[in-house]
């Protein structure tokens, strides 16, 4: 399956991985099956998507338009979200910056990155910023530097 979902950090977080060939499908179902668990959303406050490994993606702007509505019930249950899109390649790059501006009024933070070292360095600075930085991290280790 070239597009995963793995929970981290106790359920604060959520990686989702694309690899491969990634479908418009793919990714609509992976937020579908998201938004269809409340609780579990509830508990989300950041996600980080990675599309380092796509080879090839066959993902439309309507399938763009679709993923969003389907992430606006996503987001009625995690405001000020953060979310983190890894992108270093052109086609996938420019897809999520459509999704980031198609998305700009979910009440989500979200940022585009070429890096995925950039985009868990914004994540901890972010979550910093709004946790302080008493136990901020502590609560996020899979976003902690390697040692």
């Amino acid at each position: 399956m070239p597009y995963t979902t793995s929970y981290v950090d106790d359920g604060k977080g959520v990686f989702k991985t694309g690899s491969g060939i990634v479908t418009g499908l793919e990714i609509f179902s992976s937020a579908l099956q998201e938004s269809s668990n409340e609780a579990r959303s509830r508990k989300l406050r950041y996600g980080l998507v990675d599309f380092s490994d796509v080879e090839e993606m066959k993902v439309t702007p309507e399938d763009i338009r679709r993923i969003v509505e389907m992430n606006r019930k996503l987001a009625a249950f995690t405001p000020g979200a953060l979310v983190a899109i890894v992108a270093p390649t052109e086609l996938p790059y420019a897809l999520a910056r459509l999704w980031h501006t198609f998305s700009d009024d979910l009440g989500w933070k979200a940022n585009v990155f070429h890096a995925r070292a950039d985009a868990i360095a914004w994540l901890r600075k972010e979550l910093l910023a709004k946790e302080g930085p008493s136990d901020a991290l502590d609560q996020f280790p899979s976003l902690q530097p390697a040692s």
